[in-house]
């Protein structure tokens, strides 16, 4: 039988990250999404996931939980922030964000990139992009809450000083 993914929660502390800006090549920008097109975005979730072989196991549990989180009644949750990064025209990736104090994890959707574009520090500009974005916003800490083994987890989220840790899965009271 096999064994359910664990899940892990990532937590920076947000003074430690560098302030400056993530370098990006040519025709790439990260910017806030004001007014996010919900359909298209939810589209670019699915697609990136879809092409990451460690969601595979539970993936549809686990984006209909993603999209209940984050566009619940199909419009973004009340306080969220879009981060959108874009090629030319194109989105390639996003992170959805809730800055605020307590309320975990703020990166709810953790950073999401379509996988053509995965391995070329696009990710890890997101990420610090993201996590700086939080720190403007006067947050002191911030997590995110993703699946153990899945490379986001084993070489993206320990930057900047990401501590993991495993969430104890609640066993089931009876059957």
């Amino acid at each position: 039988m096999k064994r359910t993914p664990q899940l892990i929660r990532f937590t920076w502390d947000l003074g430690k990250v560098p302030l400056q800006q993530p370098s990006l090549p040519a025709k790439h920008e990260i910017k806030l999404q004001p007014n996010p097109n919900v359909e298209v975005l939810w589209e670019g979730i699915q697609r990136a996931f879809l092409n990451e072989k460690s969601w595979i196991v539970g993936l549809e549990a686990h984006l209909e939980q993603l999209r209940q989180k984050t566009f619940p009644e199909g419009k973004p949750l009340v306080g969220m922030e879009i981060l959108v990064l874009s090629h030319g025209s194109r989105v390639i990736g996003l992170s959805a964000l809730q800055p605020k104090e307590g309320e975990e994890p703020q990166l709810l959707s953790g950073v999401i990139l379509d996988y053509e574009y995965q391995r070329r520090g696009l990710g890890v500009a997101l990420l610090q992009a993201s996590l700086r974005h939080l720190a403007e916003k006067g947050l002191e800490k911030a997590s995110v809450i993703t699946r153990e083994g899945i490379p986001a987890a084993r070489y993206l989220y320990p930057k900047f000083g990401g501590q993991g840790s495993v969430i104890e899965s609640k066993a089931p009271t009876g059957v």
